[in-house]
Formats: C-alpha cells, structure tokens, sequence
C-alpha cells in the first residue's frame, strides 16, 4: 500500500513537471487594449468678433433658406449703413424676422398694438406697410409702440398716407378699445419737403425706424425722412416692440392695416 501511494505521488510530480516545462515553452498570448470608437462629435463653431461687422444669432435650420439669408445679409448691410451715420453706436445686436400684422379698426379716432413677441430699449426695425383708410378725417395708418411699461405709458410712431410720420409718448390712460390716447405729437416742420411717394390710398411704403438711446430715426422706402428726440428721463429702459395700426376714420370699415416682411435687430446694450 505504501509503495502504491508512493508511485502515485511520483506521477503527480512528474506530470506537474512536464505542466510547467509546456507553459515555459509556449509562446505567451499578447494583452489587446480596446479602443472605443470614435464618436461623431462635432467641433465648437468659432465665433469671430469685429466691432465693424454685426453679430447674429440665426435660428438653426435643417435646410438652409436662400430667401431668408439674403434678407439677413441686406439688413446686416443696413445695419452697417446706420452705424456709419452716426445712428447707431454699435453693430453689435440680435436678428429676428417677424410674424406679419393684420388689423382693421373704425372710430373716429384711435389705435390698437398686437405685440411681436420681443422687447428692447435700441433696436432697428423695418417692415413693409399696406393701409387704407375709409373717408379719412385724422391721422391713419400703421405704426410701432416701443418701450413700453405698461397699457398707460409707451412711445408709438405711425405712418399716414397723407401727414407723414409723427412720434408720441402717452402718458395718461383713457380711450379706446383698450389702447391709450395720443398725446404729444411731434411732426417736424421738413417732412413735407421730403415726403415720399406712397401712392394713392390704398398706400404701400417700407418703414424702418431706428431708436437709438434718446433718439429715434426713420426711412421711408430707403429714404431718411425723420429726426426725433426722445424724453432724456423717461421710458429710458427695453420693453416690449408691437405693431400697431392707427385710423381716424369711423366710416364703413374705418382703417385696414397690413404689416409684412418685417425684421429687427436689437441692438445690444
């Protein structure tokens, strides 16, 4: 029995020998180190900065549109113009593109605004006007409210087909179908000089106006019609950009008022 266990012992040991002797031969099997795959992640877009050239923060679209980017280049054009003549002290802004205006309203006199959605203290904003005017007998047209603070206090501008631009400020709360009254108008004494040509009633004209601090700019079809001053302490702050329309008008359908192809900058701060 002794010799039995003794033999067995000296299998085990010679085949551990031989175990051992195979694995220092053989060759050893190399360590692979995973790569992860690449991923598809796409490098920051470089922001350049000029202080001649305005920046822009255009909505991302999946498919790029030809029209909508000519309207920005012409207006960035613009934008450059305005800086050169002093209008404006910086080129540095925001683009939006609008939703367009429609309205009609009749009384004899008033006006009612419909927000565009943004608000700003300087801005540039331009649009193409259409308005007609039933038996006019005061000022009617389309126009912008801007800075405004509440349904009592904001500056408005409007265009007429037969007076020209005026500029307001209200500040008194009563009239008519929730707007405010007009007050304060401020016609400058050139404008019938320079007055453009809008047609006849029906009118058509572009407007652009241009609030910059405490003054305020117009153009009429490409044109600098305007010059105003605005109260050094008062409504100095953004608020709320609407479209507006104005009639002076009470007969049949009063005024109708159409704002199309609209865009503004706001100008940064």
């Amino acid at each position: 029995m002794k010799h039995k266990n003794f033999r067995l012992v000296v299998n085990v040991a010679f085949t551990l020998v031989l175990l051992l002797a195979a694995c220092a031969t053989a060759p050893s099997v190399p360590t692979v180190t995973l790569i992860p795959a690449a991923t598809n992640t796409p490098e920051p877009t470089a922001t350049a900065t000029q202080t001649s050239i305005p920046t822009i923060t255009p909505s991302p679209t999946a498919t790029p549109d030809i029209t909508a980017t000519k309207q920005y280049e012409d207006f960035v054009a613009l934008v450059q113009e305005f800086y050169n003549v002093g209008h404006i002290s910086t080129t540095e802004g925001i683009y939006h593109r609008l939703d367009d205006f429609s309205d009609q309203l009749a009384t004899g006199y008033g006006y009612r605004w419909s927000p565009t959605g943004i608000a700003a203290k300087n801005f540039i904003i331009r649009a193409d006007f259409a308005w007609e005017v039933a038996n006019q007998r005061n000022y009617s047209g389309c126009g912008y409210v801007f800075r405004q603070k509440s349904d009592q206090y904001y500056y408005l501008i409007a265009l007429d087909g037969i007076n020209g631009i005026f500029l307001s400020y209200t500040n008194v709360g009563i009239t008519y179908a929730g707007a405010t009254g007009i007050v304060n108008f401020s016609i400058p004494a050139t404008q019938k000089k320079k007055f453009p040509e809008m047609g006849t009633n029906p009118y058509h004209a572009e407007l652009t106006l241009i609030v910059n601090d405490h003054a305020a700019y117009t153009y009429v079809n490409g044109n600098f019609f305007t010059e105003h001053r605005l109260k050094n302490d008062w409504l100095t702050e953004s608020g709320p950009l609407s479209f507006m329309i104005l009639t002076g008008s009470g007969s049949d359908f009063g005024t109708r008022c159409e704002i199309t192809n609209a865009e503004a900058w706001i100008i940064s701060p």
